[in-house]
Order: structure tokens, then C-alpha cells, then sequence
């Protein structure tokens, strides 16, 4: 299988995206972005590279699911108290209709996921990424309030 993986990657040559590909890990394809890249000898960073607010998509080797991941919006300590920001969470996701807002490890990170069945559609999964950056652009002040109250 691995048909969506390949004709993303297609896709992010064709439109010369900088995305990185990694192969296989646990049956998923991996694409991020580089920390930084060099256009015309300027070097630049990239929206979704390097450390913070990070961006992988992540395509399912049997072509039936592409997740789009926004790592590293903001960390909390093991002291602090949870609730608020869960209480927060629980009304980001009842407000956003694909993207999910959690909290992992003390890192708090965003998801969209995309089925597909033979319909894949890697414009779509490039709109889908724009929106979660929207979002996390959008709700990033509530979360650091949320966080520090």
C-alpha cells in the first residue's frame, strides 16, 4: 500500500515544500518540516520546524488515515494543577470541529485526523494543517493564561 505517503510525497515536490520524509515508524509514513532553510543564501526558520509548535503529518501505511500533528504548543510543570487547563481543553474541542487540543507528558500538543478511503486529497491535508496553526495561533494566549492563573 503506502499509495497516499507516495503521492504526498509527489505532492510536496511538484509545489517544492520543504518537508522531511521518514519511512515506517509503526506502520506510519512521517513528514516534518526542518528547522530552518536557506533560500537564496538567507537562512530562515521554518513555521512548524525545530522545537516549538512543531509539525508532522503522519500518513497511514494502508492509506486510511493522515494525521496532523502541532507538537510543543506549551508545557506545564508535574506541580500544577490540570483541571483548569483539561476544563479548557474540553471547551477548545467542542469549539473546533477537527482539531483536538491534549496534553501529553506535561507537553500540550493539537491533532487533526483525516480518514480517507481511496479519496486522498493532499491539498486538503495542507488546508487542514493551516487551520490547526490557525487554532493553535488563535487559542495559544488562553492556554498560557489558563496556565498561569
Amino acid at each position: 500500500m503506502r499509495n497516499n505517503a507516495i503521492e504526498f510525497e509527489k505532492y510536496i515536490e511538484e509545489h517544492r515544500l520543504p518537508l522531511n520524509k521518514g519511512l515506517n515508524v509503526d506502520e506510519f509514513t512521517i513528514f516534518s518540516f526542518p528547522e530552518k532553510i536557506t533560500i537564496n543564501g538567507v537562512t530562515k526558520p521554518v513555521l512548524g520546524g525545530g522545537q516549538d509548535r512543531r509539525a508532522v503529518i503522519s500518513l497511514r501505511d494502508d492509506d486510511t488515515l493522515a494525521d496532523i500533528f502541532c507538537f510543543n504548543i506549551a508545557s506545564i510543570s508535574k506541580a500544577q494543577d490540570k483541571y483548569k487547563l483539561y476544563a479548557l481543553f474540553n471547551e477548545l474541542n467542542s469549539t473546533y470541529k477537527y482539531v483536538s487540543f491534549y496534553e501529553d507528558n506535561e507537553i500540550i500538543s493539537a491533532k487533526v485526523s483525516l480518514p480517507f478511503n481511496d479519496n486522498f486529497d493532499a491539498d486538503l491535508v495542507f488546508q487542514m494543517l493551516s487551520i490547526i496553526f490557525r487554532a493553535v495561533d488563535e487559542e495559544y494566549p488562553k492556554i498560557l493564561s489558563t496556565l498561569h492563573n
